[in-house]
């Protein structure tokens, strides 16, 4: 039986011997800019399309797995919320929703995960993915985190001030809004993915205070991931060495930490826990030359280890960064990355 990326990614998560480390760049709106001709707000509703860049892309850059989205802004507009597509990308409009507002329990109105929306085509683009070798791949189906989806829809200064002013009432919202997320995640696995990423980044350090991820953010996240029965990539942008012992809880599989964060730091402070990052999506991928790239792979590799790591962006890799540089960071892992039985 041959050794699959599926293979490959549940030993790295569990610390068995294994080949090589994972490589997975968040690469989704990348895909969608180089590997379809049509726009992206008609990729973006179209499961063939989908489905077809990421395949294009994958064989003709190599690296480990399907990103089963081409933005990120489907549960948003679920709701109710408008999705503009601008020359720097989607931009979502919050519901004018107020804290006084928020008091009513029944304000919100949650969709169906697979009727409302676009919803139905995302799993569609899952189902079509795990078609292609059968599961062997992994396939990455994105919800972003409950803090950061309310903060898609409602306005993120509202939901701040209530961290402060309405505590309970949020703590009450980010239940909901976790368990309508619940069952989108199950009807993203009943699709066919097999990997959950989760982005959480409006819940950085740079906009809510540690104990407040501790106290209203990580018991719904702990939640989701228990729920969930497959891997979870939990990602969280910016500084989060403060966070990293909460984020250690969370029950993800692996932690995808940004670019600004030390890998060999961050491996003393969770030991047990799998960790991607963190090649530089912006300075190494996107502006820097060949040479870049090798040296700020190699700092991944060194500085993750060679057991309990997947090879990831620090974020997602920008629209027009040169295929020819992810190339060198696939090529890069592939001579470099073995793992701890082939060393």
């Amino acid at each position: 039986m041959n050794y699959s990326e599926m293979d490959r990614f549940r030993d790295a998560l569990q610390g068995r011997p294994r080949d090589r480390v994972p490589i997975l760049p968040m690469i989704a709106g990348w895909v969608a800019s180089n590997f379809c001709r049509d726009p992206l707000f008609e990729m973006a509703r179209k499961a063939k399309l989908i489905a077809e860049a990421q395949i294009r892309a994958k064989e003709a850059v190599g690296y480990d797995g399907f990103f089963a989205y081409a933005e990120p802004l489907y549960i948003p507009e679920a709701f109710g919320c408008k999705v503009r597509y601008t020359e720097t990308g989607p931009l979502v409009d919050p519901l004018p929703l107020s804290m006084k507002d928020l008091e009513n329990p029944e304000i919100l109105s949650f969709p169906d995960p697979k009727k409302d929306g676009r919803l139905p085509v995302i799993l569609e683009a899952v189902e079509r993915l795990n078609g292609y070798r059968s599961g062997a791949v992994p396939v990455l189906g994105l919800f972003e985190g409950p803090f950061t989806t309310t903060c898609r829809i409602i306005e993120a200064e509202v939901i701040l001030r209530m961290i402060l002013k309405q505590p309970d009432t949020l703590k009450a919202l980010l239940s909901k809004v976790s368990g309508f997320l619940l069952e989108f995640g199950r009807a993203l696995i009943e699709s066919g993915a097999n990997v959950i990423l989760m982005p959480e980044p409006t819940a950085s350090s740079s906009m809510i205070s540690p104990g407040s991820f501790r106290k209203l953010v990580l018991p719904e996240i702990r939640g989701l991931t228990k729920a969930m029965g497959v891997p979870c990539i939990l990602h969280i942008c910016g500084d989060t060495s403060l966070m990293l012992n909460s984020m250690a809880e969370s029950g993800a599989g692996v932690l995808s930490l940004d670019q600004c964060m030390d890998l060999s730091e961050s491996r003393i402070k969770a030991p047990n826990a799998t960790l991607g990052g963190n090649v530089d999506p912006t300075n190494s991928l996107f502006l820097g030359g060949e040479e870049k790239v090798v040296e700020d792979t190699l700092r991944c590799l060194r500085d993750g280890g060679t057991s309990r790591f997947v090879l990831m962006s620090g974020c997602g890799v920008p629209p027009r960064t040169p295929i020819g540089n992810l190339r060198t960071m696939v090529k890069t892992a592939v001579e470099y990355g073995l793992g701890p039985s082939q060393e």
